[in-house]
């Protein structure tokens, strides 16, 4: 019984040390695995993700541009500031007035928004 308890006792606090570590920001690698078609770019070392139905029915006024896309990456471990996935090199990035976590990308088809992918 005394064995059972002490199993016990350190599988709570195995448990509460491994809920407590810190995760981070999703990354590119992260995104990219479990959705292999998302639409992605990377910004101030954080990832934009497209497709996000709330965010494309928001009513929302594109502002300054505050980058473009400088390269094209398919592998996540290759990402780094500038880098998207499916937007074309020198696609231009823009804020809008209205949130702090969606950007705009300005294509030939069209403006397509992307959220930002932060954890908490």
């Amino acid at each position: 019984m005394h064995r059972i308890l002490n199993i016990l006792v350190f599988l709570i606090i195995l448990s509460a040390y491994q809920s407590t570590e810190t995760i981070g920001n999703p990354t590119a690698e992260e995104t990219l695995r479990l959705d292999q078609n998302a639409n992605i770019f990377m910004y101030k070392d954080t990832i934009y993700n497209a497709g996000v139905p709330w965010v494309d029915e928001l009513d929302l006024t594109k502002d300054i541009e505050i980058t473009e896309i400088t390269h094209k990456g398919y592998r996540g471990e290759d990402f780094k500031n500038g880098t998207a996935n499916k937007l074309k090199v020198g696609t231009k990035i823009y804020l809008v007035k209205e949130r702090k976590d969606i950007l705009i990308a300005e294509t030939d088809k069209g403006d397509i928004r992307f959220y930002q992918l932060v954890e908490g």
